[in-house]
Parts: structure tokens; C-alpha cells; sequence
């Protein structure tokens, strides 16, 4: 009976041997992405095949090993290339440690595009659930600058036509249209500083048009007024948005909740699904959705969602769905954080938040993206630009702004002890909801509209 080892395990032990093999200054990225097969099997390279694909082989030892447990060097190469397993491959019992002093940016979704590659995402968005419409594009400009190549937009957030145009221009030419010789010195050093930190594992500036589209993460989210059983209807919205955004596609659209009803949230899937199939879409998602909401998915023979983003973070784990998502590969987003720190929220369970964010010299906005981070959870932090506290946190929120530390075990048992199944109807989060949709504290739309 042959070997099998999970990835991960493989990856270490690869990783190992290349340090004793190779000197540190051969160790250089490969000029072209391979097919995978053919370099782990045959070492043959291949152009246009994203390395990420990678993540998706179940590869056993008899594969790899060429001379005893010698490997060749590029296939070497490969393995040092990728720093961990996918959830999936985690929840699934592969090797995986939520202390990672070097967490990837991006991750591998389970869905492949129109064009059968892998879609890879970045895990750290910018959101711009309630920035005020007069402060979108500056916090755009700002995000761009500190290197931010995943944007969460939504037809709720009212304020998609004051940055559309903005992203359209940086997506044509490369160049972020605003005067920054009005924003204050120290400001745009942290943003320099942010987007070179994140520079050693995201890809350089690109030079193309093309590149720059394919380095680019576009999220959007339909209104619950937006779900229709008219695919027509759905279609405009979607060709309207590639329009003003000047765009061929969109990364990922999602359902912004389930509160609108089954008929509805079921035939506006079905035609994202379609949409996807033609290109224009490169992955589908849904927002808050419980187990009653993805269990009809499957039950109507849809294919699952890509993503599921939900209010996640310490004080609300929302562990049922977070472990369905992972037997079913969906990829775990949180949602843009809210009200906290008020006084309903969590007081013991920040205290000890706020005392971890004092020991490590970082903000407690931070470690909440650096636990969703670890934890290998998509998150869209949000921030405005109206001042300068806000204005740093576009950065320091940001995927290079989480690098200067990390959470120790000790660290994440802590933060995962923390779990009070806070409800979002305490938190004051209007994110695909109204108002008049809450009907108390224990209110969650993760339980509503089944």
C-alpha cells in the first residue's frame, strides 16, 4: 500500500530538504508558472497555469520522490512556493497551525472560472460598508496606495458611483487619480511603508492593463431588492456594474442576505451561476447565510457557494456553519466589524482583547484581522478617511499592516476562548439588513427567512 501524506506535511518536509540541497541565493521564483502535473511528475514546464492550482492536487510521495527522497529542484521549488493547506485541507485533518508567522496573502477558492483556472483571493479587503459617500474616494485612493488589491462594494453601501470611477481610472492606467500632495507627509509614508511591507508575497506593480485587472479582487454584493426571479433583470445590474467599472468581469458576487425569501434568493443564484458560466462572473458567494440557507442550495442542485462571509469574530464563532462551510468548501469571510466596544457589546471579552492589543503595541482592530487571518478567514475591515485615526487604519487594517506581528498559540486559545455567541442583533450591523428587519437582541440572519 503506498504512502499517502497530506500536503502540508509534504510541503514542510520538501521545504526542509531544499534548505540542505540548494544555497539560499539559488533560491529564486521560477521564471514561468508550471502545469502542475506535468512539473511535480515529468519537471516539464508549462506557461498560463496558475500555481495555486497547486493546493488542489492530492499528491502522494511516489509522485515527488525521484531519488529516494531526493526531489528535483524546481519541483523543490514549487513546495517552498506555497506556505499552507487550504480550510478544507484543515478541516479535513491535514497539518495546519493557526500560529503562522507568515501568513499568505491570498487564498485558493474552490471554484474555477469560465476559462477553468483557479480563482485566488486576496484574504484582506478593504470594505466600504458605511464610509460616507463624500469620503469613498479618498479612502479609495488611500487603499490603492498602501497596496490593497481587494475591494468589498455593495449597492447597500451607497456609494459605488463616487468610487467607480476612480477604480475604473487605476484599472485603465495604473494611476490612482487623486492629489496626494495635499495629504500630510507621515500619512503617506505609513501608506508607502504598508504597501512594500506587503510586496515580498504579492505580486510588483504590474505593467499591463491585463495584469493589473488579474492582480485586482472585485466583491460585490447584490441588494436584497436586487434579487429577482427575472434573470434579465439580474443581468443588467451585473453589465451595468462591468460598464462603469470598465471591467470584462467582477471576482465574486455574492447575495448580500437571505432575508428576501427562498423563491427569490434561489432564482437570483441560479442566474449568478449562469453568469458565471458566461465569464462575466468569476465566482458566486452569499452573505449571512446559516445552515437552512445553504442546505437549500444544495437541495435545489445548485452548485455551493464559493464564499459565505458572516458576522465572524472571538465573541461570535458561528461554529456549526463555519464547520458545514468547510466539509463543503466555501470559504469563510467576516464580515466588517461593528459596535464592539459599545456599551452592549462584549465588555469582559474587549477588556481582554484590549490588554492583547497593549502587549503587542497594535490596535485591537488588528488582531481581529490578524485572528481571521490565522485562522485563514477572508475579513473586510472598513474605516473612513474623516480622520487621521481613520485614515491609518486603511493601512494598518490591511494585509501589510498585520505583518510587524503575530498571535502565538497562547494567543489564539485565548482569543477562541472568547466565544459568547454575540448576536448580531446587539451590534448595531446594518449589512443587508434594515432596522425594521431586527426584531430583538437575539436576532441573527443567519436563523431568519429559512
Amino acid at each position: 500500500m503506498r504512502l499517502l501524506l497530506p500536503w502540508c506535511l509534504l510541503h514542510s518536509s520538501l521545504a526542509f530538504h531544499l534548505t540542505k540541497r540548494f544555497k539560499s541565493t539559488d533560491l529564486k521564483p521560477p521564471a514561468r508558472r508550471l502545469n502542475v502535473k506535468q512539473s511535480l511528475v515529468q519537471n516539464t514546464p508549462k506557461d498560463d497555469i496558475d500555481l495555486q492550482d497547486l493546493r488542489h492536487e492530492r499528491i502522494q510521495i511516489s509522485s515527488v520522490a525521484n531519488d529516494g527522497f531526493g526531489v528535483t529542484r524546481r519541483t523543490a521549488l514549487i513546495a517552498a512556493s506555497l506556505s499552507m493547506c487550504t480550510p478544507t485541507e484543515m478541516a479535513n485533518g491535514k497539518s495546519y497551525s493557526e500560529n503562522q508567522s507568515n501568513p499568505s496573502p491570498t487564498v485558493s477558492l474552490r471554484t474555477k472560472d469560465a476559462f477553468g483556472k483557479t480563482v485566488t483571493m486576496p484574504l484582506i479587503a478593504y470594505s466600504f460598508y458605511k464610509t460616507p459617500p463624500e469620503q469613498a474616494p479618498r479612502a479609495m485612493a488611500l487603499a490603492l496606495r498602501a497596496g490593497v488589491r481587494h475591494f468589498d462594494l455593495a449597492t447597500d453601501y451607497a456609494n459605488f458611483n463616487d468610487i467607480a470611477p476612480l477604480l475604473a481610472m487605476y484599472l485603465g492606467t495604473g494611476k490612482i487619480e487623486w492629489d496626494f500632495e495635499h495629504e500630510k507627509d507621515e500619512l503617506l509614508q505609513i501608506l508607502d511603508d504598508t504597501e512594500k511591507a506587503a510586496d515580498f508575497s504579492m505580486k510588483k506593480k504590474s505593467l499591463g492593463r491585463k495584469q493589473r485587472r488579474q492582480d485586482m479582487f472585485v466583491t460585490y454584493k447584490l441588494s436584497n431588492s436586487e434579487q429577482s426571479t427575472d434573470p434579465s433583470s439580474t443581468r443588467n445590474i451585473i453589465r451595468r456594474l462591468l460598464s462603469e467599472l470598465g471591467t470584462p468581469y467582477l471576482d465574486l458576487v455574492c447575495l448580500h442576505s437571505p432575508l428576501p425569501g427562498s423563491e427569490l434568493r434561489i432564482a437570483t443564484y441560479r442566474t449568478l451561476i449562469q453568469l458565471q458560466e458566461e465569464g462575466l462572473i468569476r465566482s458566486v458567494g452569499v452573505c449571512n447565510y446559516g445552515l437552512c440557507h445553504l442546505k437549500e442550495i444544495s437541495y435545489h442542485n445548485l452548485p455551493m457557494p464559493t464564499v459565505n462571509q458572516l458576522e465572524i469574530s472571538p465573541f461570535n464563532k458561528h461554529e456549526p456553519i463555519v464547520q458545514y462551510c468547510n466539509d463543503n468548501d466555501i470559504q469563510i469571510s467576516c464580515a466588517a466589524w461593528s459596535k464592539l466596544s459599545g456599551v452592549s457589546g462584549p465588555q469582559q471579552q474587549w477588556a481582554q482583547l484590549s490588554e492583547l492589543a497593549r502587549n503587542k503595541n497594535v490596535t485591537k482592530a488588528q488582531i481581529l484581522v490578524r485572528w481571521a487571518l490565522q485562522k485563514r478567514y477572508a475579513c473586510a475591515p472598513r474605516s473612513g478617511t474623516g480622520s487621521k485615526i481613520e485614515r491609518v487604519a486603511i493601512a494598518e487594517n490591511s494585509y501589510g499592516g498585520v505583518l510587524n506581528f503575530s498571535l502565538s498559540d497562547e494567543d489564539m486559545k485565548l482569543l477562541n476562548s472568547l466565544d459568547i455567541s454575540y448576536e448580531t442583533g446587539k451590534l448595531g450591523r446594518r449589512d443587508g439588513w434594515k432596522d425594521e428587519d431586527v426584531t430583538g437582541d437575539k436576532w441573527d440572519p443567519t436563523e431568519v427567512a429559512c
